[in-house]
């Protein structure tokens, strides 16, 4: 470990971040710019990977098939031709592959990229802990004493880990009653183990972080019950062939989440009638779901995550047929028990703990005997208390603000950080997950790696004004003559 310096290292750009948002990014920054010096601070180790592709369970797919999964928005069939090439052989487009995979496709393109441009990125395992504006720069300091001093820098955070429930019982600050039958994550190695085959477990959210986890219970043979609990009580719905359907979507389509419901509904009822199913109808408005969002009034944002959020997330974020399969062939065998309610009291006693839950639409309430409680409700938001030590620095500067919806950072249309007075920076960006207040649809690889390609674009065209650009752009024989 380097210990603290007084001379920091200097850099063009900084990203921080090595997960997909962050590793994509610096992919497009080197092979569009080689010569800029360029550094992604990355406290864990693999390139790329991230909370979803860091997995190491095989029953974890992708969501989406292969022939949609390039990383290069240029070259549509790059993921599918390395699979072939290094995986499977056989492997066609509408596969879903697992996704440790796909983090080993994006660790070797970074690796390629590297190779090709030697010297231009440096890969810096540590945390990134406070951030200022200095004379000369963006001033970086890491956890391990050192310093980077960068004219432009990207946070690339990814999703943040899952919000503390706020629920009686369930306090983590109080030392002389520490919780031991509950795990603050889904995506945490003790989610799934320990655990012998007569045992019972409840996750809290029947999203995408709950299939995981019962998918990796059912591949390593688990057989008691596993319980899902969420307000709505809604599983993700499972990707099939629908055919397409035309965009419908217009600027003069209704503001209001009512209008739009209407809409949508409308549409799906035209394409049944026509034997196409409702899958076409939604992924029609995915081309446009940012600048739908962006068109809402405030309020009619609030009404959507009110009361439309979680139908809208079930048939937007679609499950692999063969995970679908694993939650039918559970429910089929009695293994999985899904709840719709609101968990109203937590209490651990001896070997178990007792979850008290009161369902949808009654005043009455009922309780859960369960051996282990798994916190699966996805993502937080909020990010003034994420406990990044990196974000607390941003929001104490002044350096960003959170978004009106508290959903993420606010951002202007080029991904630039509004600071606290509301001015957008020129040396200070974000891309991805904390985008999702401003454009929602954040996540995914298609927007992450379009935001990736024209950031990067535009961070080129910004830094090649500078004399320093410029110099580094020369043959080396011209340099300081």
């Amino acid at each position: 470990m380097h210990g603290p310096s007084t001379t920091p290292q200097t850099h063009d750009v900084v990203v921080i971040g090595g997960g997909l948002s962050g590793t994509l990014l610096a992919i497009q920054l080197a092979r569009r710019a080689p010569r800029l010096s360029l550094a992604v601070v990355e406290k864990h180790g693999l390139p790329g990977r991230g909370l979803a592709y860091s997995t190491t369970w095989p029953c974890h797919l992708l969501n989406v098939s292969a022939g949609v999964m390039s990383a290069l928005p240029g070259d549509p069939a790059h993921f599918l031709d390395w699979v072939r090439s290094n995986h499977k052989p056989s492997a066609d487009a509408s596969r879903f592959l697992p996704r440790e995979v796909y983090g080993r496709y994006i660790g070797a393109l970074l690796e390629e990229t590297v190779a090709a441009n030697p010297g231009s990125l440096h890969w810096i395992q540590q945390e990134a802990v406070a951030l200022s504006r200095e004379p000369r720069g963006i001033l970086v300091s890491l956890n391990d004493g050192r310093q980077l001093l960068s004219r432009a820098v990207v946070v690339a955070s990814g999703n943040l880990a899952p919000a503390e429930l706020n629920v009686p019982g369930l306090d983590h600050s109080n030392p002389a009653r520490p919780l031991h039958r509950y795990v603050a994550s889904g995506w945490a190695d003790a989610a799934c183990e320990g655990l012998d085959s007569a045992r019972s477990m409840l996750l809290i959210g029947t999203g995408l972080t709950a299939v995981d986890v019962a998918a990796a219970l059912r591949s390593q043979g688990f057989t008691g019950r596993i319980h899902m609990l969420s307000r709505h009580g809604l599983l993700p719905q499972a990707h099939q062939p629908a055919g397409s359907w035309t965009p419908f979507w217009s600027e003069s389509s209704p503001r209001s989440i009512r209008g739009l419901l209407r809409l949508l509904r409308a549409e799906v009822k035209r394409a049944a009638a026509t034997g196409v199913d409702w899958r076409a109808v939604v992924d029609a408005l995915r081309p446009h779901t940012q600048q739908l969002w962006q068109s809402l009034p405030l309020e009619e944002k609030q009404r959507f995550l009110r009361h439309a959020r979680s139908y809208w997330d079930v048939h937007r974020h679609r499950l692999a047929p063969q995970v679908a399969e694993t939650l039918r062939e559970l429910s089929a065998e009695g293994l999985l028990t899904v709840h719709a309610g609101r968990l109203t009291r937590y209490c651990e006693i001896g070997d178990h703990a007792e979850v008290t839950f009161r369902p949808r639409g009654t005043l009455g309430e009922e309780t859960l005997r369960v051996h282990r409680v798994v916190n699966c409700t996805g993502p937080g938001s909020d990010y003034r208390r994420a406990g990044s030590p990196l974000l607390a620095s941003l929001f104490a500067g002044g350096l960003a603000r959170t978004d009106a919806l508290s959903l993420g950072l606010d951002v202007d249309e080029h991904g630039a950080l509004v600071d606290a007075e509301g001015r957008a920076a020129r040396d200070l960006f974000s891309l991805g997950p904390p985008r999702k207040g401003v454009l929602w649809e954040t996540t995914a690889l298609r927007e992450i790696r379009a935001q990736a390609a024209q950031l990067a674009g535009e961070l080129v065209d910004c830094l090649s004004e500078s004399p320093r650009a410029r110099e580094a752009s020369l043959p080396a024989a011209e340099r300081h003559s």
